[in-house]
């Protein structure tokens, strides 16, 4: 195999198990020796690749922002639909990812109790990204007289926080009340209360029972 080939692929084992790591112990709890035991390498070998934990841990979560096409869903969406269909979008997808992929959930969890600059990485590569989005949407949809007059950014971040907070602990809410709580339910409910009151009319378009119309409570 041509070193450039094998190169890459220890680099991409060393994402994997520090991924594995970085999830189940956060950054703190997951030293570089830890994560060269797992790979069965030297600690050498991964700052050839590396240059500290905290490059090891950012590209990790630049991975799992890639993997998801956190980017490419949202500019998909830009200005298509209601402000409706733009808060459901948003929150559908973070509910989708963590759905899929709960060693994200644990690095979200996880990454809610560190500090310094560490704590920062997912927000800018997994939150912001969110946040962003709606940032342009309100500012044009206040332009065109749709919503009402918000700070578009803290709007954003209240939202995106909301809907976060919701994907990381439905596992528990599914545990305490197993009929009860669909992901569907979660996040059209907490679109069509927030839409309501950014309209100017107060009219949400999305009905109270659209995530599953058969449902009775």
């Amino acid at each position: 195999m041509p070193l450039a080939s094998q190169a890459h692929n220890r680099r991409d084992q060393i994402l994997e198990r520090a991924t594995e790591l970085f999830a189940g112990s956060g950054f703190a709890g997951t030293s570089i020796r830890k994560i060269a035991r797992a790979c069965g390498i030297t600690e050498a070998a991964i700052y050839r690749h590396f240059d500290s934990k905290l490059h090891l841990y950012e590209q990790v979560i630049r991975n799992k922002a890639a993997q998801h096409d956190i980017a490419g869903f949202l500019a998909g969406k830009r200005g298509r639909g209601s402000i409706d269909d733009i808060l459901v979008a948003v929150s559908s997808h973070i509910m989708k990812l963590t759905r899929e992929d709960p060693g994200l959930m644990r690095l979200m969890f996880n990454n809610s109790l560190e500090s310094g600059d560490v704590s920062t990485v997912l927000f800018q590569e997994i939150r912001l990204p969110y946040i962003d989005f709606l940032k342009m949407e309100f500012e044009e949809r206040m332009a065109a007289g749709e919503i009402v007059s918000v700070e578009p950014f803290l709007t954003g971040r209240c939202f995106v926080g909301m809907v976060m907070d919701c994907a990381l602990n439905l596992n528990i809410w599914d545990r305490l009340f197993p009929d009860q709580t669909e992901p569907a339910d979660v996040y059209t409910n907490t679109a069509a209360i927030f839409a309501k009151g950014l309209l100017v009319d107060g009219q949400s378009a999305l009905p109270a029972n659209r995530s599953n119309p058969g449902r009775t409570s």
